[in-house]
């Protein structure tokens, strides 16, 4: 049997960090690597409060002050890696409490916004438990692909091809991207903000179940793609002999 070889995949900045992150976050978290009780765990710490808090927010109908507060958590959450590099703390136990935090925040948003929704009559419990039934497939693989592809010497496993557009606006992008080492395409976090961020702060909650259903259209998506990087892994490892 042969089996094609994926290339390592390459870690890459997503479009919302890009634009709206870190053009903040880089000089603040310079600033705040410089003063000593600010340490990565501290500001995952906070992250983890303001993850709770918009989860608090969204079931009691908070919807607007629940967007505002997911949104900064993210930002926090990209705080404290960039603070651990520039302390020279990373740590595995402070990646792990991150991950942790960070599938928490996101988890209990989705689950409290659907809640809300469902009891104010916007959306029906079956696509509330299909989100979250996808998100949390979507947490496993992503972890599991990453866990296979560091076996198999891969990076993270993801992407392994390069886009070659013909037409000249997208090609411009797409060249861009390259450069900057940006995601050409939107993934998690954008669906992330969009849904749990942006949608609360600027939709009515009536159009708040068409974002659901949006989320839960990417999340099949993205769990079908990881499905399909995790056996194209599985098959590189179970036949290392094969030729690429």
């Amino acid at each position: 049997m042969t089996v094609n070889l994926p290339a390592p995949g390459r870690k890459m900045t997503e479009l919302w960090t890009f634009v709206a992150v870190d053009p903040l976050a880089a000089p603040l978290s310079r600033r705040l690597a410089r003063v000593g009780f600010v340490t990565p765990n501290r500001l995952t710490a906070v992250a983890l409060a303001l993850g709770v808090g918009a989860a608090i927010c969204f079931a009691t109908g908070r919807l607007r002050i629940g967007g505002a507060l997911f949104v900064l958590r993210f930002f926090v959450d990209c705080l404290d890696g960039r603070v651990a590099r520039l302390q020279g703390t990373s740590s595995a136990r402070g990646a792990s409490f991150d991950l942790g935090v960070d599938v928490l925040g996101v988890t209990a948003s989705y689950a409290a916004l659907g809640w809300w929704l469902v009891d104010a009559g916007h959306l029906e419990p079956g696509w509330a438990v299909a989100l979250l039934g996808a998100v949390g497939l979507y947490n496993w693989e992503l972890e599991h692909r990453k866990h296979l592809a560091a076996s198999a010497d891969l990076g993270t496993g993801g992407a392994t091809h390069r886009w070659q557009p013909r037409w000249f606006p997208v090609r411009q992008w797409v060249g861009f991207c390259e450069r900057k080492g940006i995601s050409v395409v939107p993934w998690a976090v954008e669906c992330e903000i969009a849904t749990l961020g942006l949608a609360p702060l600027l939709l009515p909650a009536s159009a708040l179940g068409w974002s659901v259903w949006t989320a839960l259209a990417f999340y099949v998506v993205a769990d079908l793609l990881n499905a399909f990087r995790i056996r194209r892994i599985t098959s590189l490892l179970d036949h290392p002999g094969d030729s690429a």
